[in-house]
């Protein structure tokens, strides 16, 4: 399994939450960033964490040159995939990041059908994705969600037909299966019954991997990504701690 580490940023120039200057959110990200390195992490998710409350697929002007300005001033080791998140599901905004920023990848939350949310009813659009997608002057990956966190699927709905519509329908790379909310485990069972439909290295864990359960979780995931776990004391809003994330790299080394 490689391990991928996620960077939330604070609240950027533009959201309701921005408290901090661009040079102050950048150093906070080069930090936590130079931990993971040195903690030997495969990957890095760079994400609009702190702009919460998020809007729902339209970043403002002001965030997309705020959010694109961070990542171009961080240091990362060209050696890790850097996959861009804009929240709450802003896949066009994330995927002109990652092209202006020289990112693999990218991470959208609803890339097709719909979920109930806290910004409401989020449609997802894949064809416009597509479409955007192939003008880009790069290959970028999209890693898309299935029944992705703090939302709701539509009623009747199954998590293997949703799964497939990605893969066959929409567009989708990777695959990311996610507890119900951040920090919260991932149902092993909705992820083998994933894993029957996913091909391999495509397979992602969004959410809740520690390293009490990461031994059963890499036996059927091919990536995790891990955000809360990898901070002091498990803390989200805490900076990285390098040995919590030595300690889960080398128990699946």
């Amino acid at each position: 399994m490689k391990i991928f580490g996620v960077i939330h940023l604070k609240g950027l120039p533009g959201s309701t939450s921005n408290s901090l200057s661009l040079d102050e959110i950048i150093k906070l990200a080069q930090n936590d960033i130079d931990v993971l390195t040195e903690g030997g992490v495969h990957g890095v998710i760079i994400e609009n964490f702190g702009d919460a409350p998020f809007v729902k697929d339209n970043l403002s002007k002001r965030s997309l040159v705020s959010f694109t300005n961070v990542v171009s001033n961080l240091n990362i080791d060209s050696q890790l995939s850097t996959g861009i998140n804009v929240l709450r599901n802003d896949g066009i905004s994330a995927l002109a990041i990652a092209e202006a920023c020289d990112a693999d990848f990218v991470r959208i939350n609803v890339l097709n059908n719909i979920m109930y949310t806290d910004q409401g009813i989020i449609e997802g659009k894949s064809y416009d994705i597509a479409q955007f997608r192939s003008t880009l002057s790069k290959d970028i990956q999209v890693y898309a969600d299935v029944f992705v966190k703090h939302a709701t699927p539509p009623y009747g709905a199954k998590i293997e037909n949703h799964t497939k519509e990605l893969l066959e329908r929409a567009g989708a790379d990777v695959i990311i299966v996610s507890g119900d909310g951040t920090g919260e485990e991932t149902d092993i069972e909705d992820l083998k019954k994933i894993r029957e439909i996913v091909p391999e290295g495509k397979l992602a864990i969004g959410s809740g991997l520690n390293i009490n359960n990461i031994d059963e979780y890499a036996k059927v995931s091919d990536i995790g990504i891990v955000g809360t776990d990898l901070k002091t004391d498990g803390v989200l809003d805490n900076p990285v701690d390098l040995k919590r994330v030595t300690d889960l790299v080398n128990k699946i080394s």
